[in-house]
């Protein structure tokens, strides 16, 4: 089943906040990246490592969601 990242994010449990928190991001980067993939598709790939890390998924189903 494929999610998109808000999706991925709701069913590990945490917030925006504590997302950005847990990867070193503010809260309003994580917002841009569910709102617009674009911006998701340009970032480095050392913050879609550390989504993916943080959300227990592989960095393939945050943009294959």
């Amino acid at each position: 089943m494929k999610y998109s990242l808000k999706e991925l994010r709701a069913r590990k449990g945490v917030s925006q906040e504590e997302l950005a928190r847990l990867i070193g991001i503010t809260a309003r980067t994580v917002h841009n990246y569910e709102s617009d993939i674009e911006k998701l598709r340009n970032t480095s790939y050392k913050n879609i490592e550390n989504l993916a890390r943080a959300l227990e998924v592989e960095i393939n189903e945050i943009f294959l969601g």
